[in-house]
């Protein structure tokens, strides 16, 4: 990986912030930056790579940024006011406190992401985007709908922002907690996106599940709520699997054939104790979050494969569609039914299911070849392969319908 590579995914949102803080325009910040990037994709190669490319990156922006107001100015004949002003601002007026509320930058840009004028789906959409760097596509694939349909999304809440004058404020410590549940389901989608990501050269996004687990961890410090508490537990217990997920050759490594020594162990306790400790909640996401902590919780503390548990993760996949009903828990649901049931029961949970991606393809071609109707399998597979945007998993379904010939 290289430095602005490393830079774009692991720092995009503290850079973000950094500009925001000293310019106050969302417009100008996003734009400038993208810019910079763009041209340290071209320099830095002839160049070579600078000693800070944090700095570098800011600095480039930061002049994109008062040559656009500088223009501004221009057209308003006020440009001496104006670009002194942007060239002396400091963080007072964007933040409502001087860090004795929220002293986490991520966490403080995702609370003002979560302006309760925004819709909840459209201010995840955005943190993703702006804090987490996320792209659009991954973005939508989490959410379920078209690239563009998200992209609109993402631009409506960006625009409304901009024409409404919403202030990229952090509220009084009373009010933090009416958008804690935006920042806990930003958090779950950007470790889903880091877990799993659905397209590029990686199987797994480490930094960026990690850094999902630490802003849930720094928002539950802040102002604890049993949502956020059961999210820890289910994040870290999935993330204390990942040095086992991936082989030394970057192929896929299935549940069954990971060297459980690789697990970490003791982020496990830790994740069950958290666990235990944390009220079940009762509002629908503190629940859900529960049920899939309990889930991880079958496979983390399984000594063997064969010594799962599949008909208690069936079942709590069942209370699971009952407390948070959608295709992708039916198809979690069919997978753990096949297990515990048979093949034929699984499929049966499939029947006139609709799943956008490759997932629901996926799983079908493999419980069709259990079930022996190869044929069927195959042609499964194949769309699963075609609806796959991710390397390592494409490569993955590409071996096992070789397998099937």
């Amino acid at each position: 990986m290289t430095a602005l590579e490393r830079v774009v995914r692991e720092e995009w949102g503290r850079l973000v912030a950094l500009l925001l803080a000293q310019f106050r325009r969302l417009d100008l910040v996003e734009d400038a930056l993208a810019d910079a990037v763009a041209t340290a994709h071209t320099r830095w190669p002839q160049d070579g790579e600078p000693d800070n490319p944090s700095a570098w990156l800011v600095t480039a922006a930061r002049r994109r940024i008062l040559d656009r107001l500088r223009a501004e100015a221009m057209a308003a004949r006020k440009e001496p006011l104006l670009t002194v002003e942007a060239e002396h601002r400091t963080r007072e007026g964007v933040m409502a406190d001087a860090g004795e509320v929220v002293d986490d930058d991520l966490l403080r840009l995702v609370l003002m992401c979560a302006h309760p004028a925004l819709p909840p789906e459209g201010a995840s959409a955005l943190s993703l985007r702006l804090v987490m760097g996320i792209s659009t596509a991954d973005v939508a694939r989490l959410f379920l709908v078209p690239e563009t349909t998200m992209a609109a999304r993402i631009t409506r809440a960006k625009k409304k922002i901009v024409t409404a004058g919403i202030p990229f404020t952090i509220p009084g410590r009373e009010a933090i907690g009416e958008r804690l549940d935006v920042v806990g389901h930003t958090a779950y989608l950007a470790f889903t996106a880091g877990y799993a990501p659905g397209s590029g050269p990686d199987l797994l996004r480490a930094e960026l599940a990690g850094e999902a687990i630490r802003l849930a961890r720094v928002a539950d410090a802040l102002h604890p709520t049993p949502a956020l508490g059961n999210l820890i537990a289910l994040m870290t217990l999935q993330h204390s699997r990942r040095d086992a997920r991936v082989a030394a050759d970057g192929t896929l490594v299935l549940l069954p054939d990971q060297d459980r020594s690789l697990w970490h162990h003791d982020e496990i306790a830790e994740a069950l104790a958290f666990l235990e400790a944390t009220r079940p909640g009762t509002s629908a996401l503190a629940q859900s979050y529960r049920l899939q902590a309990q889930i991880a919780a079958e496979h983390a503390t399984s000594p063997s494969p064969d010594a799962t548990r599949w008909d208690r993760i069936a079942s709590l996949y069942a209370v699971l569609e009952q407390v948070s009903p959608s295709p992708a828990v039916r198809v979690a649901r069919a997978v753990a039914v096949a297990e515990a049931d048979g093949p034929r029961a699984g499929l049966a949970l499939l029947e006139d299911l609709d799943l956008p991606g490759h997932r629901l393809p996926a799983v079908r071609g493999e419980l069709l070849a259990r079930v022996g109707d190869v044929a069927s399998s195959r042609e499964h597979f194949a769309s699963a392969i075609a609806l796959c945007d991710n390397e390592v998993e494409r490569a993955h379904l590409s071996s096992r319908l070789s397998a099937l010939a």
